[in-house]
């Protein structure tokens, strides 16, 4: 075995340093008089941090109105979905209705305006025929013969 390998043998209980036990703070006033370790980095990280806002606020302050007026847009939307009642079944259905209508509506249209358009041209043609029909000798005979 080399030395590293033994270095890298974690210690027995037995050879673990005993840690002395924890005092216990003879008042209750002097306990409450200083926070915690821990309470003052995490105060002290809160401390640094609103310094950190402040100080980007100071050099940017238009970039800190729009972020401002774009956060409060944000919650006010979603405010406005969370608080608005959910739409009754009817009303619904409606809604539905109203844009399976729509779809047909644009669908429909084009094969609309066709049928128009030949409707139109058939209407001229049958007129055409009636007035070319009424100016040739058949057209004499047959008026002569139901009049």
């Amino acid at each position: 075995m080399n030395e590293s390998d033994i270095a890298a043998i974690p210690p027995t209980d037995e050879e673990m340093p005993v840690s002395p036990p924890l005092a216990i703070p003879p008042s209750a006033s002097e306990s409450t008089s200083a926070p915690p370790p821990a309470m003052r980095s995490q105060t002290h990280t809160f401390s640094e941090f609103t310094d950190q806002v402040e100080d980007l606020i100071r050099r940017h302050p238009i970039a800190a109105a729009l972020a401002t007026v774009g956060f409060g847009c944000a919650v006010g939307v979603a405010a406005r979905s969370l608080l608005t009642p959910p739409p009754s079944p009817r009303h619904r259905v409606m809604e539905l209705l109203e844009d399976i209508q729509d779809r047909l509506t644009d669908f429909a249209e084009p094969a609309y305006e066709r049928a128009h358009e030949l409707a139109g041209e058939g209407r001229d043609a049958v007129k055409h025929g009636l007035h070319s029909m009424s100016e040739s000798k058949l057209g004499s005979r047959l008026r002569h013969l139901f009049s």
